[in-house]
């Protein structure tokens, strides 16, 4: 089966930067699950936790409050901006800028690094059938 995170409706519950470098931003995503396409395609919706992994990140902007509602994000990486939807899991060597606006203050989060990895941790809570051309179809 297929999973994509959509950011929106996705939660961010931690971001953190060590030392040495590397860093972390965990999530309690909202992943959409297909034979096909996932988000476009018939599925499932449901929460799962992800991590995104980093090395060499910088932030820029305000963390602040967590945990927080995603309101919209991106994942921009080589040639590609992949806007809201995120293939799961992932690997990304070349360096790349994951960026989303949180909370109700509208705050924008900025991380970048390389070798950024989307790691499923935890298990599926599912949620809801998704199909094409549903309401939440039209938020993808």
């Amino acid at each position: 089966m297929n999973s994509a995170i959509e950011l929106h409706d996705s939660e961010c519950l931690q971001v953190e930067v060590g030392d040495d470098g590397t860093g972390f931003v965990l999530l309690d995503a909202y992943v959409h699950r297909s034979e096909g396409r996932p988000g476009w395609e018939a599925g499932e919706g449901g929460i799962q936790r992800v991590r995104l992994t980093f090395q060499n990140v910088a932030i820029n902007g305000l963390v602040g409050d967590l945990p927080a509602y995603i309101y919209e994000g991106s994942l921009a990486t080589g040639d590609a901006v992949l806007d809201n939807m995120i293939e799961l899991p992932a690997s990304y060597p070349e360096e790349s800028i994951f960026k989303i606006m949180l909370s109700e203050d509208a705050r924008v989060l900025t991380v970048s690094g390389t070798n950024v990895n989307l790691l499923i941790e935890g298990e599926f809570r599912y949620v809801e059938r998704f199909s094409p051309g549903s309401p939440r179809s039209a938020q993808t």
